[in-house]
């Protein structure tokens, strides 16, 4: 079986990832309680837009869903939640969207301000199962677009295929 993209961007070092689990819980707060508080916010909203997207449901917060709507004005929805594959992985992409003549795949992120390693190694894993011009983020709730440039990205390509070749290897110790 085929790992999916998280379980090979899990297998990563997140150095950034271990200071910010510090400070929160030198804030006095149990990280497993904020990780499920902003999940489940996360989730919700995301199953809204999902909801939105395949029934045109409105969202329960009218503000959110304003944002939203304004987000959308000049972009053409082509395909949403899509499972994709390749040799070495399989994976799920939030939306592949047009904008301003290209093909976005895009990953909803919640309360994002910036762009990781770990967001370009997923975005640019579901570009090479289904090609597109370019990837992004778009955090919510405040609907914020976050393209991310990369010039060459045969890199993060290569360091995707060898976290397969380093997952499926360890399968067999």
């Amino acid at each position: 079986m085929k790992p999916s993209v998280t379980e090979l961007i899990g297998m990563l070092d997140k150095p950034a990832l271990m200071k910010w689990a510090n400070k929160i819980g030198l804030e006095g707060i149990r990280l497993d309680e904020y990780r499920k508080k902003v999940m489940n916010s996360g989730t919700s909203l995301h199953k809204q837009i999902e909801d939105y997207f395949l029934h045109q449901k409105p969202f329960i917060d009218a503000e959110y869903f304003r944002k939203f709507q304004e987000f959308m004005k000049d972009k053409e929805i082509i395909s949403i939640e899509t499972k994709v594959e390749t040799d070495y992985f399989n994976g799920r992409y939030d939306v592949k969207i047009k904008y301003n003549n290209l093909i976005y795949i895009c990953d909803f992120k919640s309360n994002h301000k910036a762009v990781y390693f770990e967001n370009k190694l997923q975005l640019v894993s579901y570009r090479m199962a289904e090609g597109c011009d370019k990837i992004a983020i778009i955090s919510i709730p405040d609907f914020a677009f976050m393209q991310i440039d990369i010039e060459d990205f045969t890199p993060y390509e290569q360091i995707m295929i060898n976290l397969s070749n380093i997952y499926t290897l360890k399968k067999q110790l």
